[in-house]
């Protein structure tokens, strides 16, 4: 015996599992995306032929972005080192200083000799300042600070090809 069924009767699938799945899934890619690269700003690296590849820092680091017009930028705020007069530098690394003893304060995040182990990428333009560099280093150097480690980030030369792994 065959069922029929009526005219007006027609299967229609439900829609509303598919439609909370997906919305579940955006949550899920919203909540777990990766913006560690926003600190970043597009400058043109200096090339070094030599180095170790440090891509995996246990800890977050801070990176404090050199442009090649030798402003600081660091976590939204710019200050100028090429400003040319004395105490707009010494304002810029004052500040710079501040902030990184603010980020470095917690002592969860020291040494038993009070270094800090949260790790600073200096991100600078190759048409930077070599001098900008030390004086980013000498802040991170000072006592109150204390990072221990100070990373670069640069790029290969133009012609040398990775090596296969």
């Amino acid at each position: 015996m065959a069922f029929k069924r009526a005219p007006e009767q027609e299967a229609k699938p439900n829609l509303t599992p598919m439609i909370d799945m997906t919305f579940l899934l955006v949550v899920f890619f919203m909540l777990t995306i990766d913006l560690t690269t926003k600190e970043y700003v597009a400058l043109e690296l200096p090339y070094a032929r030599e180095g170790v590849d440090d891509k995996e820092t246990p800890i977050p680091r801070l990176t404090v972005n050199l442009l090649p017009s030798g402003d600081i930028k660091f976590r939204g705020n710019t200050w100028p080192l090429a400003t040319g007069a004395p105490e707009e530098q010494h304002a810029a690394l004052v500040a710079l200083r501040n902030e990184l003893q603010r980020l470095t304060a917690d002592p969860e995040m020291r040494e038993p000799d009070k270094s800090s182990m949260i790790p600073v990428m200096v991100h600078g333009d190759r048409d930077a300042r070599w001098q900008y560099v030390q004086w980013i280093m000498q802040v991170c150097a000072e006592p109150t600070i204390g990072v221990y480690k100070i990373q670069f980030a640069v790029k290969k030369p133009p012609g040398e090809e990775e090596e296969p792994q």
